[in-house]
């Protein structure tokens, strides 16, 4: 039975790594892991949430009680109750923070910068490019056809190749741009995109281009 008290005191212990871990896979694009990766995952968290309670609190998250039964004195760990809200908001705002890391790549830039590394903290180069890039596209597909118009939502990874363009406009083959009277135009078949240009027209700009087709 004390093996067994123990053993839920060490899971008890790594929830809120598991939290953090949940809540940091829903706000990012990542590889599904494999189990001992979560587990791995989840002890990482739940170090970085015990030592900030520890260090800003001052309490341990853990108490040690010392049993003696005669002769023989065992050890006993229990899980400390007055850091339980602390863990918590930590378990929820540690991943946030680090979604935000990833996400907007602030990290990795300045490891960049300092020449430590040439990675981007983000799972793939598609991704990237979408979200570093922040223009209007041109999608030339296999089949001849161009369309351009702003990705609005788009796939994780180029495997899926699907695209949701805002504003399309067919291009023929005269360079003439067909607008579309509809909302977005949305490419499902990624097999069917050949290459992606991405132009020099940023929201700002489509902005003035809009006035001055309404003057």
């Amino acid at each position: 039975m004390q093996t067994t008290y123990e053993a839920l005191n060490v899971f008890v212990f790594l929830i809120p790594g598991f939290i953090a871990s949940i809540i940091f896979n829903n706000l990012l694009v990542r590889k599904e892991k494999d189990n001992f990766s979560k587990i791995i995952e989840a002890l990482v968290m739940s170090f970085l949430i015990y030592t900030v309670v520890s260090g800003l609190i001052g309490h341990s998250p853990v108490i040690l009680e010392t049993i003696k039964e005669g002769n023989i004195t065992k050890y006993s760990i229990r899980y400390n109750a007055t850091v339980l809200l602390p863990i918590a908001l930590l378990a929820i705002f540690i991943p946030i923070v680090f979604g935000f890391l990833v996400t907007t790549d602030f990290h990795m830039r300045l490891f960049r910068f300092l020449r430590i590394t040439n990675k981007t903290s983000r799972e793939t180069v598609w991704i990237d490019v979408f979200t570093d890039q922040k223009r209007y596209i041109i999608v030339n597909l296999k089949n001849g056809r161009r369309v351009f118009g702003w990705p609005m939502y788009y796939s994780n990874t180029p495997e899926e190749g699907m695209i949701y363009l805002y504003d399309a406009a067919w291009i023929d083959d005269q360079g003439k741009y067909i607008e579309l009277d509809i909302h977005g135009l949305f490419l499902v078949e990624p097999c069917s995109i050949e290459s992606i240009e991405f132009t020099n027209i940023d929201k700002e700009k489509a902005k003035e281009l809009t006035k001055e087709k309404g003057n």
